[in-house]
C-alpha cells in the first residue's frame, strides 16, 4: 500500500470495514447520491460500489421503475451489500463481482454514474474516469466523490509510523505520488473535471469529523488498504503495530480527525443533429444538463 492512500473497499478486513459504515461509509454515500440528483426512473451504475454505501439510497432514489447496478472486485464487501439490500427491501439493486473498467454499458448507457471514494482506485485515475464516462447516455450525469486535501491527517503517517519498527525497509522506499494531490481542492477539483470535457460542472465539499477513537480509528485500518502495511506480520507484530498506532493518537491530542470529502458533477454533453441550410448533418450541444431524466430508449 502507498502511505497516502485509504481505500473505501478492500477484499481482507470486511468486517472491520463495515463497523465503520454507519459513521464513515453512509454519510459519505448518501452525500453523494444528493449530489447526484437522481430522479424516479433512472437507470444507475454505481461504481467501485462497496458495501452499498451509495447503491443503497440510490436504489431507493430511482425507485420504483429504476435501478442501479453495483459493481465492485471486492466479492466479500458485495456480500454484505446484499445483505443490507435484502433487510432493507429495495428489490431494484444489483450487486455485481466485476471490474467496472470492464463493465459493458446497457443499450443507450446510463442515465448517471455515481463513484463514491473510487476513481482513485483506478491504475490511471484519468483514463478510468473517462472510461466511466463512456457508460453514460448523451446528457448523462457523473457523480465522483474523493478525499477532500487534509482529509484523514494524520492517520496515513501514523500507521506507517507504527510499522516502520516491524517493516524497517519501508524507510527506504521511494516516495509514491499522490493521485489525489492535483485534485484536493474544489478549484482544482473543478478543473480537472472540466478537462473530461463534463459540462455544468459543481464541486462541493462534505464536511465530515469523526472522533479520534483508537478502536475505531484501528478498524479503518484492518478495513481498507492501510491493511496492506500489516500483510505477512504475526499476530504479536499486528499488536505492537496497534500499541503504537494508540500511543500516537493520543499523543497527537486531537479530539476528532476529518473525514471531508469533495463531491463533483459534471453532465456528459448532449449532442442532437441538426439540418444545415442547403442540406447535410450536423451537431448541436445541449444548453442544459439532462441527466436527471430517466432515459427510456
Amino acid at each position: 500500500m502507498k502511505r497516502h492512500e485509504l481505500t473505501a473497499g478492500c477484499t481482507d478486513g470486511a468486517e472491520d470495514f463495515d463497523r465503520l459504515f454507519d459513521a464513515l461509509w453512509s454519510p459519505i454515500g448518501a452525500a453523494t447520491v444528493q449530489a447526484a440528483r437522481l430522479r424516479p426512473g433512472a437507470n444507475v451504475l454505481d461504481a467501485c460500489c462497496g458495501s452499498g454505501a451509495s447503491a443503497l439510497p440510490a436504489a431507493d432514489q430511482v425507485a420504483p421503475h429504476g435501478a442501479v447496478d453495483a459493481v465492485d472486485l471486492a466479492e466479500s464487501l458485495l456480500q454484505r451489500g446484499r445483505a443490507k439490500a435484502a433487510t432493507r427491501g429495495p428489490a431494484n439493486v444489483r450487486f455485481v463481482h466485476r471490474d467496472v473498467l470492464e463493465w459493458p454499458a446497457p443499450r443507450g448507457g446510463y442515465d448517471a454514474v455515481v463513484c463514491s471514494l473510487g476513481i482513485f482506485l483506478f491504475p490511471d485515475m484519468a483514463a478510468g474516469t473517462e472510461q466511466l464516462l463512456r457508460q453514460l447516455r448523451p446528457g448523462g450525469r457523473l457523480t465522483a466523490t474523493v478525499w477532500a486535501r487534509g482529509a484523514l491527517e494524520p492517520l496515513p503517517e501514523l500507521t506507517f509510523r507504527a510499522v516502520l519498527p516491524e517493516r524497517p525497509q519501508l524507510l527506504h522506499a521511494p516516495p509514491s505520488a499522490n493521485p489525489l494531490e492535483p485534485i484536493g481542492t474544489p478549484e482544482s477539483y473543478r478543473e480537472w473535471l472540466t478537462a473530461r470535457s463534463l459540462s455544468f460542472i459543481d464541486v462541493e465539499r462534505h464536511s465530515l469529523a469523526l472522533p479520534a477513537d483508537s478502536d475505531l480509528l484501528w478498524s479503518l485500518v484492518l478495513g481498507t488498504d492501510f491493511r496492506g502495511l500489516l500483510d505477512g506480520l504475526s499476530t504479536d507484530a499486528v499488536e505492537r503495530v496497534r500499541e503504537r498506532f494508540t500511543a500516537a493518537l493520543l499523543a497527537e491530542g486531537r479530539d476528532a480527525i476529518d473525514f471531508s470529502t469533495l463531491i463533483g458533477t459534471g453532465t456528459l454533453r448532449r449532442v442532437a443533429p441538426f439540418r444545415r441550410p442547403g442540406g447535410g448533418a450536423s451537431w448541436l450541444t445541449a444548453t442544459e444538463p439532462t441527466s436527471s431524466i430517466p432515459h427510456t430508449s
